[in-house]
């Protein structure tokens, strides 16, 4: 998504362990503290990069979720999520280098957040997913942007963005503030 709205940029990994959201803490408040996390990392090893972390995750009732640690953990997702609406966050957190502040970095912090209704599948054909497709990579065992996951997604309410997993507007706007 940010090569399509112009920007060059590297991909690092940030290779944090993400920790599980603490007790009672909003699904908001959990990606955002992921995307800072592992936007501090990577700014530790580029202290003069302007740095973006992302993170995004779903609730479902009371659960947060995010990927699966296996392939029996992601068809429970599938099943769990099928036939019903759940609440997408995706998070950004910005680390602003002291050459661009003049003084400490600053981080700047963006969540957007959707809905998204899931068609009920077999067993089989979760089980199909499963097989063909990544699901151990994303939150909730499925992904928008890939052909043959985006058939499990019924609607969508909200940035399509968001759902992908950045909330993209924010961040354009935050950035061509930075003047990047």
């Amino acid at each position: 998504m940010l090569k399509a709205a112009g920007y060059r940029f590297r991909q690092i990994p940030s290779r944090v362990d993400e920790p599980a959201p603490a007790a009672g803490m909003s699904l908001e408040d959990h990606v955002l503290e992921l995307a800072v996390l592992k936007a501090r990392a990577v700014a530790r090893r580029y202290p003069n990069a302007i740095v973006i972390g992302a993170d995004t995750a779903l609730a479902f009732g009371p659960h947060i979720i995010g990927k699966p640690a296996s392939a029996a953990g992601a068809h429970r997702m599938l099943e769990a999520l099928g036939g019903h609406r759940h609440r997408i966050a995706s998070a950004a957190c910005v680390v602003v280098p002291t050459r661009i502040t003049g003084r400490t970095p600053r981080l700047v912090k963006l969540v957007g957040t959707a809905h998204v209704q899931l068609r009920k599948w077999t067993p089989e054909r979760i089980q199909r997913h499963v097989a063909l497709t990544r699901p151990l990579s994303w939150a909730g065992s499925y992904a928008v942007q890939d052909p043959y996951s985006a058939a499990v997604v019924e609607r969508i309410e909200g940035d399509l963005a968001v759902v992908i997993g950045l909330p993209l507007k924010p961040l354009d706007l935050a950035l061509k503030r930075l003047g990047v």
